[in-house]
């Protein structure tokens, strides 16, 4: 871009020294055309030869004489300036041009030197013309003066050289301005200057709530001081120019932001209390805090904060609580009745709160003082999710998996125990996906579910306790869920050997040790998954006719296969040769008795592979049953039991109590190392 002013050269006109003008493109100055006097125009009082004939001679002498002054011009002035000749108000007429130009930037020094200062908030700048992108022309200026009455043709450096002599010439010199570097040299400083406006901050901290006031910012108007500049430059003396700026207000005021934090304020008056069967459940500030939503609202006139609590978060924790008190209600129990399902005792119905009552609520009282944020949550009733109704879509239609356990020569204590657990496991309903677990499906081991008091291990000795002989029927449910090839999540085996568990141990490949699973309340447990996609029913049978106990799974076709490798025994450790005395002080005195029998310990390795339907083996999982050795363990009185802790000489403890090795008399506890 180039600043200047454009003028025609006329005798007339004295150029104004503050102007900047700019020569044309050849660099020849235009000349008004009337030159010549009036008193040398022909007229019509020119008549007769002799006239003529003087009129030739006149022309002809002036002729000569122009000639001749030409001559001496050109002579005279080869390489300097005509006289009267000025370029932008300095006199460069008559001198040689390194002088002229000397003589230019002598009057223009100042501004050359320093052109413009730039000022903003009592800081400066002091750019050069070059940084400015700006160059004085005086080599194209001292061009067009050389240049007056030369290089044209007789007639016009005629007319031009005495237009000079009588009036004078003001060259204009030209400013060259190269915008996008003054434009560059002020985005530099803008990084100085500029400041970006700083939003209001909501800041949110626990429970806590502050705002941070917003700031204003400054931002450089580059357009508008290039416009101040460029004017600055034009009288080509130094100059001031103060950066023209603008305040940049925040797009998010405080006032805003204060808004939005007394709203806050008031979903964090106080803690809610949710009452739910009399039972408090307070959802601390913090957890409301974490529930507040605060989103920003575009606005031409000031954005905007929107408080709101998040609806789905609130949802979200009712149900979570919903989950946690809900009084479940019971599937039925089912008989399989030939593939013919029927209810034999029907599900109850269960209880659970109402969450869209209590969102409402909490919604509501969300808005009110602290003293006043207790709600009542009110509940609704659930309906059995299996009725006669909806028996057909459980999708229980084949036998899956089998199991078999042998109680021939158990105690009548311990019949009654296997009855006892079977009548709890028939007819119980494992939904898709569902986990399968004996104690919680057994519940109470008391005489509220029909158990009586049976010898096991307690301790590391046969004791008395509820439900001994239960672990028959863990270990057939075991054998049943081995067998459907569905996934054992928890097993435990007992912790020594007992020989009754061998038969049916090992199902279709035949007996053997080491497929039994023990549970204990508040302990070990049996668990499986019910990955079949569909419902899966468990029938149980006791047979005391042949001593027979089983369980049956039925589910969905599965199509899947169960493939059994090994057992392999190793370990085999013989049974200890020192027996156990332990002191019991309700044994009557010199009546010692034999509650364990010595056996030998082993390690027992088997190896379940499930195929699908297609032949594509979907599971390969090792079994490992170890049975410690177990010694003889005698019960005595305290009294009968010397310094030593051996019982001092008595009769050979009565052998009738002593149990024989291959019907012991209790359920072995799990061995707490595996």
């Amino acid at each position: 871009m180039s600043a200047q002013h454009m003028q025609p050269y006329n005798p007339a006109h004295e150029g104004a020294a503050d102007e900047v003008f700019a020569s044309s493109a050849s660099g020849a100055v235009d000349w008004p055309d009337q030159t010549v006097p009036p008193s040398m125009q022909r007229g019509s009082t020119w008549h007769g030869f002799h006239w003529g004939w003087l009129l030739l001679a006149i022309l002809l002498i002036g002729a000569g004489m122009v000639a001749g002054g030409m001559i001496y011009l050109e002579r005279s002035y080869a390489d300097r300036i005509l006289p009267n000749v000025r370029v932008h108000g300095v006199e460069v007429g008559n001198l040689h041009r390194d002088e002229a130009q000397a003589a230019i930037e002598a009057r223009f020094s100042p501004f050359l030197a320093q052109p413009v200062v730039l000022t903003y908030s009592g800081r400066s700048w002091t750019p050069t013309l070059a940084e400015l992108g700006v160059s004085l022309e005086i080599d194209q200026a001292l061009d067009a003066a050389l240049a007056v009455g030369r290089g044209n043709d007789l007639l016009t450096n005629l007319q031009q050289i005495g237009a000079v002599w009588q009036y004078g010439v003001d060259l204009p010199l030209r400013l060259s301005v190269d915008q996008a570097a003054m434009q560059q040299y002020l985005l530099a400083r803008v990084a100085e200057v500029e400041q970006p406006a700083v939003d209001a901050q909501l800041m949110l901290n626990g429970a806590t709530v502050e705002v941070v006031p917003g700031e204003v910012g400054q931002q450089v108007l580059i357009a508008e001081t290039l416009q101040e500049i460029m004017a600055a430059l034009q009288d080509l003396n130094p100059d001031t120019v103060a950066l023209r700026t603008r305040v940049l207000e925040p797009s998010l005021r405080d006032d805003a932001a204060f808004v939005a934090q007394e709203q806050i304020a008031t979903i964090l008056a106080g803690p809610l209390t949710l009452l739910v069967d009399g039972r408090s459940f307070v959802w601390s500030l913090d957890e409301l805090a974490r529930m507040i939503r605060v989103d920003r609202v575009a606005d031409p006139a000031g954005d905007r904060l929107e408080v709101s609590i998040d609806r789905d978060q609130v949802m979200a924790k009712l149900i979570a609580l919903g989950d946690s008190t809900e009084v479940r209600g019971t599937y039925p129990r089912l008989n399989w009745n030939d593939g013919r399902l029927e209810i034999f005792q029907e599900g109850k119905p269960g209880r659970r709160i109402d969450e869209a009552q209590a969102f409402e609520a909490v919604m509501e009282a969300l808005t009110r003082p602290a003293d006043q944020r207790e709600v009542t949550v009110s509940f609704r009733e659930i309906p059995p999710p299996i009725t006669a109704d909806n028996l057909d879509q459980l999708g229980i239609t084949t036998l899956i998996g089998v199991g078999q356990s042998d109680f021939t020569g158990s105690a009548p204590y311990r019949v009654t125990n296997i009855q006892a657990g079977m009548r709890l496991l028939h007819g119980i309903l494992i939904p898709p996906g569902g986990e399968f677990s004996f104690n919680q499906t057994i519940g109470r081991i008391d005489s509220s579910n029909g158990f009586v008091e049976g010898y096991a291990i307690i301790q590391n000795r046969t004791q008395l306790e509820w439900g001994g002989g239960i672990c028959q029927d863990s270990t057939t449910v075991f054998r049943a869920a081995f067998w459907a090839g569905l996934p054992i999540t928890e097993r435990w085996g007992h912790s020594f050997y007992i020989s009754w568990y061998d038969r049916y141990g090992y199902g279709p490949y035949g007996n053997g040790p080491g497929m039994d699973a023990t549970i204990f309340t508040g302990g070990p447990d049996l668990k499986f998954l019910n990955d079949t996609g569909g419902w899966i029913l468990m029938q149980t049978l006791v047979d005391t006719r042949r001593h027979l106990a089983e369980v049956r799974l039925y589910g969905p076709e599965t199509g899947r296969k169960v493939l059994l490798e090994g057992p392999v025994i190793t370990n085999r450790t013989p049974p200890p040769t020192e027996p156990v005395y332990v002191a019991v002080p309700d044994r009557p005195v010199g009546q010692p008795r034999q509650s364990d029998t010595a056996r030998g310990g082993m390690d027992i390795h088997f190896t379940r592979i499930v195929l699908n339907a297609d032949g594509k083996e979907i599971e390969r999982r090792e079994f490992v049953t170890r049975f410690k050795p177990w010694p003889d363990i005698f019960e005595y009185n305290p009294a009968d039991l010397g310094p030593d802790g051996k019982p001092l000489p008595t009769p050979t403890p009565p052998a009738e109590d002593v149990p024989p090795m291959e019907q012991p008399p209790a359920e072995a506890a799990p061995n707490p190392t595996g």
